[in-house]
């Protein structure tokens, strides 16, 4: 597989395409996805694909390489709903989080978009992203609040500038349990759920063949997951340390 940037103004151009349905980080997952497909495509020119496919282009845009990756592709375009068929399509409620965190509430509605139109492997990818940030941002930060290097390496790679990965994090907040005394139970109860998003997301990241069901997603009970993180949030083991 070629390794590629995709260009800024593309992706731009993508969310414009897509009438803000899909923010840039489920168009970058999208693209992942089709580009499994065609490994010999650039990133770019797998953009033009997605474009192509809702009856628009981003060829301005592609270089020669990206052009010649495409020789000889035919392009299946998606028939667009309009706009009066789309209002009765009443999302499906798979996430809700009570925030004021713009982001957070846009990666959240941005999955039960995707849920209710059946891209299930991307939801799958999203409830995990979304499970780092709560687990990072609003427990571990929330809780160690100390700027010191002992309370830094519970969400944070101090040697990569980056926060710690997802099977890291619920590690270190296993190892804490007896810091959120009286709700270490709820804590326990809030890894062992969130484990489940973590082998299984990893295997749909990497793998060619491992495309997620509606079983599996309903089966994880995500809004279950969210729900122990607010009541823990709410809570007096959530008292900084």
């Amino acid at each position: 597989m070629r390794k590629t940037k995709l260009d800024p103004r593309i992706l731009k151009k993508l969310v414009e395409i897509t009438k803000g349905e899909m923010t840039e980080a489920s168009i970058r997952v999208a693209l992942s996805e089709l580009r499994r497909e065609h490994p010999s495509w650039t990133l770019n020119a797998t953009a033009q694909v997605f474009a192509r496919k809702r009856n628009s282009s981003v060829a301005r845009w592609l270089k020669p390489e990206d052009r010649d990756t495409l020789k000889n592709v035919k392009v299946e375009k998606i028939k667009i709903r309009s706009t009066k068929s789309r209002r009765k399509t009443t999302l499906k409620q798979i996430a809700n989080y009570e925030t004021t965190d713009k982001f957070l509430k846009k990666h959240l509605d941005e999955i039960n978009k995707a849920y209710t139109y059946g891209c299930y492997t991307a939801t799958f990818i999203l409830c995990r992203k979304v499970l780092e940030n709560l687990i990072v941002h609003h427990i571990l930060k929330k809780k160690y609040t100390q700027n010191t290097l002992q309370h830094k390496e519970k969400y944070f790679d101090i040697h990569n500038g980056r926060n710690l990965d997802f099977n890291r994090l619920l590690h270190n907040l296993r190892s804490s349990l007896n810091d959120f005394h009286p709700e270490k139970k709820l804590v326990m109860r809030i890894c062992q759920r969130a484990e489940g998003f973590k082998e299984d997301a990893n295997e749909m990241t990497h793998s060619l063949y491992h495309i997620a069901k509606k079983k599996e997603i309903d089966e994880k009970d995500f809004q279950e997951i969210l729900d122990m993180i607010s009541d823990l949030e709410k809570s007096s083991a959530m008292t900084p340390i």
